[in-house]
């Protein structure tokens, strides 16, 4: 339930002096070019220390992916180490080092940026398999929607609803943010985060629960906080998703072996739903390949984009969303708060920016599949061309 936006990089960096030495002397922008046009791949191009973390195989078969998809090489452009190479539909960001003997020590492709407009980048977006929604408001007004209020599946961006209820109990002199709390065992749930293997009776304040909850999507410091706010708080920030599940107990549900339980839930009202609860509470923790391998998007928080875009402007003050700028490139933006969700059949992105102008925007998009996993470079490509395109005004 964490947000997973690592989208075929390969990164083996050596930045010692002998490598800054190598950059004066060499050229690795034909080192680039040559990856691009060559037939082959040959594994002499690359420094021993690279090769003993990334094959050249594994290499070629990356460039192979990526012009199958956005099309064949153009051209590259860029000094130092940093490059942007041009495909026919995309560019991809590149970072290329080499060593004093000229061969690659260091190799990132960062995820690509889909070519065309923002209304160009709406339509992708809009034309993917399943269900779609997309919102983009610039000051509050909208310069894009598709579905915007229809509640889709959010994964883990669920969790800035539990946010906000945990900040209302802030400000009702509930709870505090210095406050200390020792882990609780019955708090633990599957990755994505760290806590979960955390000793119990560990002290963690309310901040740090939350910082973890969204910046690494924590799923054992959100049923904590779950918890300790309580789910009917949560449920009043977000009713339609009363009741509000656990990350442990959607595991529960999603298991193999509980395909019964995940119809009863996706067909019952609260009533049922608060029974089946009670009678998962006292189930273990499943094991990570016990989660159902097809998507399970009917068991799940469901919200709009326009909902998620409100709880980003009511929230975006909070430290916990400006750890992790998502897929967004800090050095564009004054400020950046984020919080996505990814599932299998699941994706979403939700950012609020600031432009040095003082413009704020929110782009969310949700991506819907039940009847396949999804993939996500397809989505992500186009979300940050729609990020570019508001970086250089619209």
């Amino acid at each position: 339930m964490g947000t997973k936006l690592r989208i075929a990089a390969l990164l083996a960096l050596s930045m010692t002096a002998q490598t800054l030495h190598a950059q004066e002397n060499s050229n690795p922008q034909t080192m680039l070019e040559l990856l691009f046009e060559a037939p082959e791949i040959d594994s002499n191009w690359f420094a021993p220390n690279f090769l003993s973390q990334v094959p050249a195989a594994q290499v070629s078969t990356l460039i192979n992916s990526m012009e199958e998809q956005y099309g064949s090489f153009e051209s590259v452009d860029g000094e130092g180490e940093r490059f942007t190479v041009r495909l026919e539909r995309a560019e991809v960001p590149a970072r290329l080092v080499l060593d004093a003997e000229g061969r690659i020590a260091g190799l990132l492709f960062e995820p690509p940026v889909a070519s065309g407009d923002l209304s160009q980048q709406v339509e992708a977006i809009t034309a993917l398999p399943g269900r779609t929604a997309i919102l983009v408001l610039s000051n509050g007004e909208a310069q894009a929607e598709h579905n915007a209020d229809e509640p889709l599946a959010v994964g883990s961006a669920a969790k800035l609803a539990v946010l906000k209820a945990v900040r209302e109990a802030v400000e009702a002199g509930q709870l505090r943010w210095e406050q200390v709390v020792p882990l609780d065992d019955s708090w633990r749930s599957l990755p994505t985060g760290i806590l979960q293997d955390w000793p119990a009776d560990t002290p963690v304040t309310i901040a740090t629960l939350a910082n973890l909850m969204i910046s690494i999507s924590d799923n054992t410091a959100t049923d904590a906080l779950v918890r300790i706010v309580g789910r009917e708080a949560v449920e009043v920030v977000t009713p339609r998703n009363t009741p509000f599940p656990t990350t442990r107990e959607l595991f529960i549900l999603k298991a193999s072996g509980n395909e019964i339980l995940r119809q009863t839930w996706a067909e019952g009202d609260e009533a049922a739903r608060r029974d089946i609860l009670q009678r998962i509470d006292g189930m273990p923790l499943p094991e990570a390949g016990q989660l159902a391998a097809e998507p399970t998007t009917d068991v799940e928080w469901f919200l709009s984009a326009r909902e998620l875009c409100e709880l980003m402007r009511e929230l975006s003050d909070l430290p916990s969303l400006h750890i992790n700028p998502g897929v967004a490139e800090a050095a564009n933006w004054e400020a950046i708060a984020f919080k996505g969700g990814s599932e299998t059949g699941i994706l979403n992105f939700t950012t609020r920016l600031e432009s040095p102008d003082g413009t704020t925007h929110c782009v969310v998009a949700t991506w819907n599949d039940p009847e396949a996993p999804i993939d996500n470079q397809s989505l992500t490509s186009s979300y940050r061309a729609i990020l570019r395109a508001l970086r250089d005004g619209g």
